[in-house]
């Protein structure tokens, strides 16, 4: 089980926050751990070989949180960078343990927690050498999963995980309980020692863009504006280091950027021509910052 943790933390404060903030959910990985075991073995039908959780830290250096992941049974903690409040490498990290086990035949049925289109090329290789694929996706309202449509098509199948499995084991976070009502979603009361908040990367989720749908007159003129907000947050040497990892967009930049485009366009599940132009437009701006 290959777990992108920005993106299924995120997912999951949407679906239980109506806001995919990460810092707005905490939760009890010592009980979610064996729950996301139990839950693949079940689908799978096949013993579980271990969960690997794909998260950044400054310097890739576990603290914390990560400290208290990396020490559970059948867990292992891969660490990116957290540059300037964006993550590094994390993508690039699932992509070389997944194609890396299937390469060595230690694996027969991938899980593969995310939505991000740019591990598409590493599900591929996968599964050119044997391996099945499964998307595990947090299911949103209406029952919607926010996946890139490319690996929809790339992957086997998809599992859902819903709203009433995430209560169980995350819940609204000290900063944001009070402030929403109980009917929207049942809190979950965690005991002081085990409420820890996922570490967030506040910049990369603030890059909100107040467009109003006339003056957003194609995707990649939004694609653009979204990339001069977010260019101008960075310093001059994680500019240059987010320009050298062209065009892989980072997973919780590219979320916020669809997700903010959804409240001008509408849905863009199944409409790739969009995504492409978002990411060419935010590519326009940042290759030309110096």
């Amino acid at each position: 089980m290959f777990v992108d943790a920005g993106w299924f933390l995120s997912e999951a404060a949407q679906a239980l926050t109506g806001r995919g903030v990460r810092s707005d959910v905490a939760c009890r990985y010592r009980d979610l751990m064996p729950a996301l075991a139990a839950l693949a073995a079940e689908h799978t039908g096949l013993p579980l070989l271990r969960i690997y959780w794909y998260d950044a830290a400054p310097d890739g250096i576990a603290g914390g949180a990560h400290a208290e992941i990396g020490a559970l049974p059948n867990v292992k903690l891969r660490l990116g960078r957290i540059s300037h409040h964006e993550q590094k490498g994390v993508d690039a990290l699932l992509i070389l343990d997944l194609t890396t086990l299937a390469r060595e035949r230690a694996i027969a049925n991938a899980l593969v927690v995310s939505g991000d289109e740019d591990i598409r090329e590493g599900i591929a290789v996968a599964q050119s050498l044997g391996v099945r694929v499964t998307l595990g996706a947090v299911s949103l309202p209406e029952g919607r999963p926010s996946l890139a449509t490319t690996l929809v098509q790339e992957a086997d199948e998809q599992l859902l995980i819903d709203a009433d499995f995430l209560r169980r084991y995350v819940g609204h976070g000290p900063a944001v309980a009070e402030a929403v009502p109980a009917a929207v979603a049942p809190v979950v009361a965690l005991p002081a020692q085990t409420a820890v908040v996922a570490a967030a990367r506040p910049a990369a989720a603030a890059v909100t863009l107040a467009i109003a749908p006339e003056e957003a007159t194609t995707p990649r003129e939004f694609g653009f504006r979204f990339g001069a907000a977010h260019a101008d947050q960075l310093s001059s040497d994680d500019l240059r280091a987010l320009q050298r990892e062209a065009p892989m967009i980072p997973s919780d930049v590219a979320a916020q950027l669809f997700r903010d485009a959804e409240q001008v366009f509408g849905p863009i599940r199944g409409r790739p021509e969009i995504r492409r132009e978002l990411k060419a437009g935010y590519w326009d701006h940042v290759m030309r910052r110096r």
